[in-house]
């Protein structure tokens, strides 16, 4: 294959590779969340990870003062949904489910983009809302209607990323991408670390049972994630960026199967294959 070719597949490839970094991320966000508080362990994870990519910044160029502002609109989207997310999750009792909620984020981004950027909204991305909101009923609904706490929080982790995903895809392509990560995921960490101080106890924490998968969550999950998304992002767009992000729900429930041997209920399976079309929909070319 011409070089020309490769490089021109390379954003999709790294986005390829972010959903299976962000997949593993849910094992390695449950695994900690049994011994950390949520808003605590974001704050250490996104702080670490945010230390890491200034170190490698700042030992391979100057640091630029232009990326702040917009940084620091994405690192508050950012530690909103996420604040949410892991909320949501440490509720959850099926991390495949919560995937597949978490990922309406990328049916929403149209909407986001509409109302924050002012983007025109296809005929397709309302067909796409619909069948998402069946298939969240579907993952979601509990016997008299009701709708569980852990659901509500990943929907709304779902908004929060779907205007994070529209803001990053515009503001990442005039960046640095490794300097704005690492202000983004700042800005969040310092969001997350408020919120623990002021609702979380941090007395009787056991580290030592957690330090493997909070590294894994810091290194991989999150640095090397969110610097190959950044970069992908930047040259794709909102668009072909969230067709490819699409399969992280599916990842994610293959190896949630694959490590606590969760399978899905008629229903959820049902919910999950709606969801799944619903973001076919809204990213067919």
């Amino acid at each position: 294959m011409p070089f020309a070719a490769v490089r021109h597949r390379l954003p999709e490839t790294a986005l390829l590779l972010v959903t299976l970094l962000a997949a593993s991320g849910w094992l390695f966000s449950k695994a900690v969340l049994h011994v950390l508080p949520p808003l605590l362990f974001m704050a250490i994870r996104f702080g670490l990870s945010a230390l890491v990519l200034t170190g490698l910044v700042l030992r391979r160029q100057r640091w630029q003062g232009g990326v702040w502002r917009p940084a620091l609109r994405g690192g508050l989207l950012l530690g909103l949904a996420m604040m949410c997310w892991v909320y949501g999750l440490s509720l959850s009792q099926h991390v495949g489910v919560a995937a597949f909620i978490s990922s309406l984020g990328i049916v929403l981004a149209p909407f986001a983009a509409r109302v924050l950027l002012g983007h025109a909204l296809s005929r397709r991305a309302w067909l796409g809302m619909v069948v998402a909101m069946a298939g969240m009923a579907c993952l979601s609904w509990r016997p008299g209607g009701v709708v569980a706490t852990a659901e509500t929080c990943l929907l709304l982790a779902a908004a929060g990323q779907a205007a994070y995903l529209a803001v990053n895809s515009r503001d990442m392509a005039a960046m640095p991408v490794m300097q704005a990560t690492a202000c983004q995921l700042l800005v969040a960490g310092a969001a997350c670390l408020a919120g623990s101080t002021m609702l979380e106890n941090w007395q009787g924490l056991a580290w030592q049972a957690c330090w493997l998968p909070l590294l894994g969550s810091v290194l991989l999950a999150t640095c090397l994630r969110f610097v190959l998304q950044g970069w992908g992002q930047g040259r794709l767009g909102v668009a072909q960026a969230s067709f490819i992000l699409l399969l992280e729900p599916v990842w994610t429930a293959l190896l949630a199967a694959w490590w606590y041997g969760s399978g899905f209920s008629w229903q959820q399976g049902s919910g999950a294959a709606l969801v799944l079309l619903a973001l076919l929909i809204t990213r067919r070319n």
